[in-house]
């Protein structure tokens, strides 16, 4: 796939609360929903009870980034780290809805959650709870793999210059009405956790299963493969004057964990 350069339209102030209000609205929305059709939190389970490494996944934590842009990366990972541990160890029972929100949580700073970056309309923007697509992608990439269904999962618009694009892992979020949810049929449980180096995600069943993956097909067939766009970021543009970027390098940097 050809990547272009896209010039992105600086957001005014009006555009940036145009966007607050109706992403309040829609989290509003899907409280309402997800108060009416609660899903359960997965239970906890043994890894001696899973036997059978059914699907992993492996993605590197650190990409080809502008040095600049270190703080974004550390919260990063900070974040997948603190989103990890409220998935390893779970259960997904066979016909059981996995909901990633419903799962990890809000990405709140009181519950410990970093700044780091998030693709928000043709930016790359420091924010709380900002990277955890990396996990969603993973967790999307394995369930496709082992023919779940798919319930929810959105794509990405644009990415960073520094991530390639791959349709079998695009799955973004935005709490809490833009989640990833998923269904099998069999029994799984997750691992999920952080190396030196690298994000790893499993789901372990309590046989073997051979087959040939699909996950090409099933990324095809779901949804439109976007083309691909490389974009910006507020710590690399140099655009020191545009509404979202004026306050939020700073932030960033005075907040990233310690």
């Amino acid at each position: 796939m050809e990547a272009q350069r896209f010039k992105v339209r600086h957001p005014s102030w009006f555009a940036l609360v145009s966007f607050a209000v109706r992403a309040k609205l829609l989290q509003v929305r899907r409280a309402l929903h997800d108060a009416i059709f609660r899903l359960p939190w997965l239970a906890e389970g043994a890894a001696a009870d899973f036997p059978f490494v059914l699907a992993e996944s492996k993605t590197p934590l650190y990409t080809g980034y502008d040095p600049r842009e270190q703080p974004l990366f550390v919260g990063k990972i900070e974040n997948l780290r603190l989103a990890c541990r409220q998935i390893h160890g779970r259960v997904l029972a066979p016909g059981q809805t996995f909901s990633f929100w419903r799962q990890v949580g809000p990405p709140w700073r009181s519950r410990g959650f970093s700044i780091g970056r998030e693709v928000r309309e043709g930016c790359v923007i420091p924010t709380i709870g900002g990277g955890l697509c990396q996990l969603s992608g993973s967790l999307f990439e394995l369930a496709s793999g082992l023919n779940f269904d798919l319930i929810e999962r959105h794509y990405h618009t644009a990415l960073p210059a520094d991530v390639p694009y791959d349709a079998r892992r695009d799955a973004t979020l935005f709490w809490n009405y833009v989640d990833l949810r998923f269904r099998g049929a069999i029994p799984v449980l997750f691992e999920c956790y952080i190396s030196e180096d690298s994000l790893i995600v499993r789901l372990r069943g309590k046989t073997p299963r051979f087959h040939r993956s699909n996950l090409v097909e099933i990324a095809g067939n779901q949804v439109r493969v976007p083309a691909r766009t490389l974009i910006g970021s507020c710590f690399t543009c140099g655009e020191a004057g545009c509404a979202r970027h004026r306050d939020s390098i700073g932030d960033a940097v005075s907040e990233r964990p310690r």
